[in-house]
C-alpha cells in the first residue's frame, strides 16, 4: 500500500500538533508532515511530544518535519546562519526522541547584505554554496547522531536562489557526503524547474522523501506560481506508469517512501483537497 501523509499546511488548525495527529488517525492518514514556523517541535510540550510519540506507535504513523522555508544556510552574515544552525539543531534533536525520519530543509535563498537576491554575482553566490555546504556539514553530524535524514528540497531555480539546478543539488549532497543527508523530492517544484522525469534521473537513490502536489506550466519554466494545486487539476502526470508512480512503487532504499501531500495550504477547502487528492493517489497508484 502506497503510504501518503498530510501536511500540517494543508489543515484547517496548522499551529496544533494534536489536531493534526488527530485528523491524520481519524481519515486513514499513514502520517504527518509538521511545518514550521506554525510548528515547532522544540516549543512543544512534554504531555504533547508523549503523546505525539505514543500515537506514532499505537497508529504506526510516519512523522516528517518540515523546516521553517525562510532559513537562509547560504547567508553571508556569520549571525544568520549560526542563529538558524542553532534553531535546526534544537529542531534535530527532538526530531531523533520522537522517531521524525526526515527534516525537510530547503537551501534557501540567497543573502548578501545590500545587494537585492535576483542581483547578487556568480562569484557571491559560489560563496553562498560554500557556506550552505559547511552548514548542512555541521548539522548532519546532529542528524547522524538523532537518526534523522535532512532531506534537501529541490526547489525553483529562479535567479536569487542558492541551488539553480538539479545537477547542482545533487553534487552538494556527494560533496556533505553524509548518511544523513538526502534529497526531499518536490515534484511540483520540479515541473516548474529542471522537469520531473530529469530530476528523478539527476536525484536518483538520493531521494529519500517525496512531497506531491499539482502544478501548471509552463514545464520548466522555473514558475513559482500555480503550484500546491490539488492533485487531479493540474497538469502534472501521476499515473501508475508514468515517473513519479514509477518512483514511488520503487521505494528508497529504506523502504516505501512517505509521500507527503502539500495540496492547497491557502485555499478554505484545504482538508477536502487533500482528502481527495489522497484518495485519487491512492486509486492511481495502489
Amino acid at each position: 500500500m502506497i503510504e501518503i501523509s498530510v501536511a500540517t499546511s494543508c489543515l484547517d488548525n496548522s499551529e496544533s500538533v494534536r489536531y493534526a495527529i488527530e485528523r491524520a488517525i481519524e481519515h486513514g492518514f499513514n502520517g504527518v508532515e509538521f511545518n514550521a514556523p506554525s510548528v515547532y517541535l522544540s516549543k512543544q510540550t512534554l504531555v504533547d511530544l508523549k503523546w505525539m510519540f505514543e500515537m506514532s506507535q499505537e497508529h504506526e504513523l510516519r512523522y516528517t518535519h518540515h523546516f521553517p522555508p525562510s532559513a537562509l544556510p547560504g547567508s553571508h552574515v556569520v549571525a544568520t546562519r549560526e542563529r538558524d544552525l542553532e534553531d535546526f539543531s534544537q529542531e534535530i534533536f527532538v526530531a531523533g526522541e520522537l522517531g521524525v525520519e526526515v527534516m525537510v530543509l530547503h537551501p534557501g535563498r540567497l543573502h548578501v547584505p545590500g545587494v537585492e537576491r535576483e542581483e547578487v554575482s556568480e562569484e557571491d553566490r559560489a560563496i553562498s554554496m560554500s557556506h550552505f555546504i559547511d552548514w548542512v556539514k555541521d548539522a548532519a553530524v546532529e542528524a547522524e547522531n538523532a537518526g534523522v535524514v535532512i532531506g534537501l528540497e529541490n526547489m525553483h531555480y529562479n535567479p536569487g536562489w542558492v541551488i539553480r539546478s538539479h545537477q547542482e543539488l545533487a553534487d552538494a549532497v556527494d560533496e556533505i557526503d553524509s548518511p544523513a543527508v538526502g534529497i526531499t523530492f518536490d515534484v511540483g517544484h520540479a515541473w516548474g524547474s529542471g522537469g520531473i522525469e530529469a530530476g528523478i534521473e539527476t536525484f536518483g537513490d538520493r531521494i529519500k522523501h517525496v512531497q506531491t502536489h499539482d502544478a501548471r506550466g509552463p514545464e520548466g519554466a522555473g514558475n513559482v506560481r500555480d503550484q500546491h494545486m490539488e492533485i487531479g487539476t493540474g497538469l502534472i502526470d501521476f499515473s501508475a506508469d508514468g515517473a513519479i508512480g514509477k518512483l514511488v512503487a520503487s521505494g528508497s532504499s529504506n523502504g516505501p517512501f512517505i509521500v507527503a501531500l502539500e495540496t492547497s495550504g491557502r485555499n478554505p477547502e484545504r482538508e477536502g483537497i487533500a482528502l481527495r487528492s489522497r484518495d485519487l493517489l491512492r486509486g492511481l497508484w495502489d
